[in-house]
């Protein structure tokens, strides 16, 4: 999933700060991601972007610095929910693994808390209804199927 910048400046009611800080993060998450799980889906280029964004991108933001109180927390429990999420998806056991599915989704926690900050709860709950549906690829079923993939 891509953030689509057009939705997310209706979503965040046209502040752009707000929708750089979200596709930003996003880039930094995915990045990470895929380093982790060694997957290489951008260039150098592209990692080093994200790398350098997550060092000093996000402290140079003037939205996250108007809402770092708020933010920074909400952003270390993402983290923590991706860490095991892959503890979870290293045991390879079913119901964890569906566990794994919901905790990778905390990013979208992240966005759908940014839309509440610049456009209200009414806007929130739009946003978090198509942060969940913006990319029916990563539905549980396939990332299911894609992780039972060599489990007796």
């Amino acid at each position: 999933m891509k953030p689509v910048r057009d939705e997310l400046l209706d979503l965040c009611e046209g502040d752009e700060e707000a929708v750089d800080f979200i596709v930003q993060l996003w880039n930094f998450f995915v990045t990470w991601d895929d380093a982790v799980d060694r997957d290489k889906h951008g260039s150098d280029a592209d990692i080093n972007i994200a790398m350098m964004w997550g060092l000093f991108g996000l402290h140079d933001s003037a939205f996250y610095s108007r809402h770092a109180t708020v933010l920074r927390p909400v952003i270390m429990k993402c983290i923590a929910d991706w860490l095991v999420a892959n503890k979870f998806e290293a045991s390879r056991e079913p119901l964890k693994l569906e566990h794994a599915y919901f905790l990778r989704c905390s990013p979208y926690d992240v966005f759908a808390i940014v839309v509440l900050l610049v456009a209200g709860f009414e806007q929130q709950l739009k946003a978090i209804e198509f942060f969940h549906t913006i990319a029916p690829e990563d539905s549980l079923a396939n990332y299911l199927q894609e992780h039972r993939h060599g489990m007796a």
